[in-house]
């Protein structure tokens, strides 16, 4: 299909962060004064499975507790933990991920823009800014401030009645499976999966199938 609607996901998916994560996780366990017992790569692990969280530091204080429950610390201070990463991370240290320009450039040029992001409206638009692109979507549902978050079909439904578009011509890009192929695909939408480098495998007997799964962006164009 060519797509009259592209809504897309921010982070990983049209941008990376700068931070050097490592560097910024031992950091925080430091500022916090609590023993490191996670990797990075389990609290990103974590991180796909919070989807009720009202705030950033909310959303940090639950994958500190759910990283810090596998591991079976017993009792850690995750609001410590929460508090320190906000301190540390600066949401307007981004770069476009490689071929993402492009591929919102194309998807402009034949559709009308949209972008669903789970993150909250200070810390997303700082990176819209940062990368230059605040004026470039039609409409933009920052679902920690408006509805549930993905994998709900809350922020995709309110992206979609805004730009009064139907679910069946319209397109989701994302990286990742659980929050945007999941999502996308509960509210009628075609999938377009594009994980980064970082992004978990989904399951091997997958509930919802993306209809589309990129390398990189860069092959967004050839849906157009």
């Amino acid at each position: 299909m060519t797509p009259d609607t592209v809504l897309f996901d921010l982070d990983s998916t049209l941008c990376r962060s700068t931070q050097d994560d490592r560097k910024l996780h031992a950091e925080a366990f430091a500022r916090a004064g609590v023993e490191p017992f996670c990797t990075p790569e389990e609290v990103r692990a974590a991180a796909t499975t919070v989807t009720d969280a009202d705030t950033d530091r909310e959303f940090f204080r639950q994958v500190f507790e759910r990283v810090g429950a596998r591991a079976d610390e017993g009792p850690i201070d995750a609001e410590a933990l929460a508090a320190a990463t906000i301190e540390l991370r600066d949401p307007t240290a981004v770069e476009w991920r490689p071929g993402a320009r492009q591929a919102l450039q194309r998807a402009r040029q034949h559709a009308q823009v949209g972008l669903v992001t789970n993150g909250t409206r200070d810390t997303q638009r700082a990176k819209l800014d940062a990368l230059g692109i605040s004026d470039a979507f039609e409409t933009i549902v920052y679902a920690a401030d408006r509805t549930e978050p993905k994998p709900s079909p809350a922020p995709f439904e309110t992206a979609l009645a805004e730009l009064d578009a139907p679910a069946d011509g319209a397109l989701y890009v994302g990286n990742d499976y659980r929050a945007d192929v999941i999502g996308a695909k509960r509210a009628g939408l075609t999938a377009c999966w594009i994980p980064d480098e970082h992004d978990l495998d989904p399951p091997a007997d997958p509930t919802h199938v993306p209809d589309y799964r990129f390398a990189s962006p860069t092959e967004l164009t050839t849906v157009f």
